[in-house]
């Protein structure tokens, strides 16, 4: 009893060190408050945080700046994935990671004859409300789909569906695009708690768990048919194939004719859930990792089957691995 009333005594003194010297509002106060909860309530790494130390180091970063106190929040979680969203600056915090990773463009990959060629891009809700989002999910969605009914044809050798710039966003959009690629009735699962919530394709309709999105997005079934289904599809992934782009190569695994080439992603194969605070922040939170159709967990990305040194290699890769008879 006498260490429990230390510790609350010891986390009461520094809150209150905190509200004399810092000039932040009482919502500021109220949301890393807030936030803190959310971390030791929904964080994928609750149950290995020593929080006591956690708070202590937040409320102490929190006599600099708010902003202070959320860069130490989401360092100490560990997880690159979660984020913070400043409300007033309309911009994103993250932790502080070591990444020896630089940017470098994506080049465009020289497709061997009679293949068609899909690229699914990101894609972003809109800033705007939920109507502007799902409009624009639906430009997006039929988009793709026009641009897989121009290039089917019976002569297609197979495809090829490139997400190697695709940095995640809304995995929605990009999984409906797909349906005439999806075979398997369960796509994957995000792993929250113990529990499984499936990523699934139903009567040419993608669910989330029990929530239809094709009907969110586009309202009718996208009915379209490959003229030839069994051919053999090149799925093209590169260390920027992030979150949502991680979870649609996931997705297309399902399809047995399926084979992933290029190098490892990204790493952002978890799922995070939104907490609006009291200042009108929203903390992005990490709460589940994504698994596929066989339920193996992903906790550090995807190693393609083909792995390749350079892209220079892509094309060559390319045109063996449909030349061969695997």
């Amino acid at each position: 009893m006498k260490v429990i009333l230390y510790l609350l005594v010891s986390i009461f003194s520094i809150q209150t060190a905190y509200f004399q010297n810092s000039g932040l509002s009482k919502n500021d106060e109220k949301s890393i408050k807030q936030m803190i909860n959310y971390f030791k309530k929904y964080s994928i790494h609750k149950d290995s945080i020593d929080w006591d130390s956690f708070e202590k180091k937040v409320w102490n970063s929190a006599t600099i700046s708010k902003d202070s106190a959320v860069i130490t929040a989401l360092t100490l979680n560990g997880e690159k994935h979660t984020n913070y969203f400043d409300n007033t600056s309309k911009s994103y915090i993250v932790g502080e990671f070591n990444s020896t990773h630089t940017y470098e463009k994506i080049k465009p990959v020289k497709i061997p004859e009679n293949l068609g060629y899909l690229s699914i891009k990101t894609f972003i809700n809109s800033r705007k409300n939920q109507k502007a989002t799902l409009e624009k999910g639906k430009n997006y969605i039929l988009q793709n789909i026009a641009d897989i009914k121009s290039q089917d044809s019976k002569e297609l050798k197979g495809w090829v569906i490139d997400l190697r710039e695709n940095r995640g966003g809304n995995m929605w959009p990009m999984l409906i695009s797909l349906t005439p690629f999806l075979k398997s009735e369960v796509l994957g699962y995000f792993s929250e708690n113990d529990k499984l919530i499936e990523w699934s394709k139903k009567n040419d309709q993608i669910f989330n768990g029990s929530s239809n999105q094709t009907k969110k997005f586009v309202e009718e079934p996208i009915s379209y048919q490959l003229k030839n289904n069994d051919l053999k599809i090149a799925v093209l992934i590169s260390r920027y194939t992030a979150s949502s782009g991680e979870a649609t190569a996931i997705s297309l695994m399902s399809n047995p004719n399926v084979s992933l080439i290029g190098n490892k992603s990204a790493g952002y194969t978890t799922s995070n859930k939104s907490f609006s605070l009291k200042n009108g922040d929203v903390l992005i939170l990490t709460s589940g990792v994504m698994t596929d159709y066989k339920k193996k967990e992903y906790w550090k990305g995807i190693t393609p089957q083909y792995e390749i040194a350079n892209e220079a290699d892509l094309e060559m890769e390319l045109s063996k691995w449909f030349e061969s008879s695997n």
